[in-house]
């Protein structure tokens, strides 16, 4: 039987970002029908409640043998080989929140340069990054602001009695002097993601816990080691000034609320069910933010 599954199937229910990869080859795979291997690092599964039964998807090692292609989900910016024996391809998941901190007036252009410095050293997906965290006090500042906008990244700030209560690993003196925090980039990025809520699951916990089939490997690490970028302080040389970069990774991806699901005669039921659900779960949080 051949499989029905397709590329674009997929990435409506994931919300992912494509990355590299061959696309082409792992699109033929599967319209063949064939085993693709699927190496989910980071973000919600519960896609997986939408495939139908008797799809062709593996993963956690089954049936290595059977393998044709492979699809990474991940926050890594992979260099995949065309040499490679098998056609790969990688999403990226929107879990990663990137922390600023910069003087009065840094312009959105040296912010962004400092931000893909950081994903080019650490091998980081770009289109894996979900937003920018910074202190209140900073929300107003126009390169962050058109930084943001330009991006389509919602921003968050935090109070410095907040970002202050955060036990980060390069703490300052000079900040706290400066702005009543010992940290703001590390601080913002770890606020980020441990502050915020996932808009599909009713019960984040449920979605995040060790124990739960959805977990990732991320929903096990603990808060201080989802700092995956420790802040690099970065200085103009056209004028004073400085930006601050810290990048910290969330276990549950900011998903897209405006994600149409794709409707054909063999996924319709699918999609009603799933669609139903998701739309009852977010009802639910609604009203519980409301009371």
């Amino acid at each position: 039987m051949i499989n029905q599954l397709t590329l674009e199937w997929l990435e409506s229910l994931g919300g992912w970002s494509r990355g590299e990869g061959d696309w082409p080859g792992v699109a033929a795979v599967m319209a063949r029908g064939e085993r693709v291997e699927v190496i989910q690092e980071v973000g919600s599964m519960l896609w997986k409640d939408s495939l139908p039964q008797g799809h062709s998807l593996s993963w956690d090692g089954d049936n290595l043998s059977l393998v044709k292609a492979k699809i990474w989900i991940s926050f890594t910016h992979r260099r995949l080989s065309s040499a490679s024996a098998l056609p790969q391809v990688q999403w990226h998941p929107k879990v990663l929140w990137v922390g600023i901190g910069c003087t009065g007036g840094t312009s959105r252009k040296f912010i962004e340069n400092a931000i893909k410095q950081v994903c080019h050293s650490y091998h980081l997906a770009s289109s894996a990054i979900a937003g920018i965290a910074t202190i209140d006090t900073k929300a107003n500042e126009a390169g962050i602001m058109e930084l943001c906008q330009g991006n389509n990244w919602p921003l968050k700030t935090f109070s410095a009695s907040v970002l202050n209560s955060v036990e980060v690993p390069h703490p300052s003196n000079i900040v706290v002097a400066k702005v009543g925090t010992k940290s703001v980039a590390e601080a913002a990025a770890l606020c980020a993601i441990e502050l915020g809520y996932c808009p599909i699951v009713q019960n984040r916990q449920d979605a995040c816990s060790t124990k739960s089939e959805y977990c990732c490997g991320v929903g096990k690490m603990p808060t201080h080691e989802r700092l995956l970028v420790p802040k690099q302080i970065f200085r103009s040389e056209e004028k004073a000034g400085s930006v601050t970069v810290a990048v910290a990774v969330c276990s549950i991806a900011h998903l897209r609320l405006d994600v149409t699901y794709p409707k054909s005669d063999r996924h319709s039921q699918i999609d009603q069910s799933s669609q139903k659900q998701r739309t009852k779960q977010l009802n639910q949080t609604k009203q519980a933010k409301n009371h």
